[in-house]
């Protein structure tokens, strides 16, 4: 049996646009009640033929049936345009958010970088920040305490580690937000765009060290980047996302890159 620690299985999402709380109660105890015996969310409407009635309910399908496999140790590039759904697609795995339709299956441990800040108290000093990330992510004191100083050491920020992060530059923010994600003891990392924000070198460094966790301790990554030379450098398959749609997956690197760069030519 394949190695997988990721497996996606018929995955969609929908948000109604421009608004807010329009459901009623009885609505989500239903559509709850649904997700809890995993039956059908009677309130949603994915997979429906009336094409009529989700226009008028102005919906708009962020992911719309995807699936796809990760085995344990594979570092996978995900691109696509700006609302192609790669970032609905790593909160969903990171469960941050909820399906409409489809599953996740998850064996081991997640820890994700997706947004500056994501995960971060800002009245926290920097210290208190990854005991905090390291205790949801059920690791002991003394545990947290072996991986500490090299913890900060990676975000370079020892004069700054005892002041509050709200404090923080961005680029502050965003070294210490992957070193946690990275240092801490979980199987799964994931990546979002989040590290064009560090300069270069930071960057040239995040990937290096990307590169040793899948290579020297057989962890898993899946990194969204619109930085084609990052996925060159870094990824071994590739998952290609165009308005919600999974329209390829491949280990044909270049393959893949050629069809997102033809996808990006046609629409300017």
């Amino acid at each position: 049996m394949l190695d997988y620690v990721i497996q996606v299985e018929h995955l969609s999402k929908e948000f109604r646009l421009g608004v807010v709380g329009c459901g009623t109660l009885y609505q989500d105890i239903q559509s709850w009640w649904a997700r809890l015996h995993g039956q059908e969310d009677p309130n949603s409407i994915i997979g429906s033929n009336n094409i009529e009635k989700a226009a008028k309910l102005n919906l708009y399908l962020a992911l719309d049936d995807v699936s796809f496999n990760v085995r344990r140790g594979e570092t996978v590039g995900i691109l696509g345009s700006n609302g192609a759904g790669k970032s609905t697609l790593l909160k969903i795995i990171s469960q941050i958010t909820y399906p409409s339709w489809g599953r996740v299956i998850l064996r081991d441990r997640v820890s994700s970088l997706l947004e500056i800040g994501m995960g971060f108290h800002n009245e926290m000093t920097g210290r208190q920040n990854i005991f905090m990330n390291g205790a949801i992510l059920g690791m002991s004191r003394s545990e947290i305490m072996r991986k500490f100083d090299a913890i900060v050491d990676f975000a370079d920020v020892s004069k700054f580690i005892d002041t509050p992060v709200k404090r923080y530059s961005s680029g502050m923010y965003v070294r210490l937000a992957f070193s946690i994600a990275a240092n801490l003891d979980a199987e799964i990392l994931l990546v979002d765009e989040v590290l064009a924000v560090g300069d270069v070198e930071f960057q040239r460094k995040c990937i290096a060290k990307m590169r040793e966790l899948t290579h020297d301790e057989n962890r898993t990554v899946l990194f969204v980047s619109h930085n084609i030379e990052s996925i060159r450098s870094l990824c071994n398959r590739t998952i290609l996302l165009k308005q919600g749609k999974l329209i390829i997956e491949t280990d044909n690197i270049e393959e893949a890159i050629k069809i997102y760069a033809g996808n990006n030519t046609n629409q300017t």
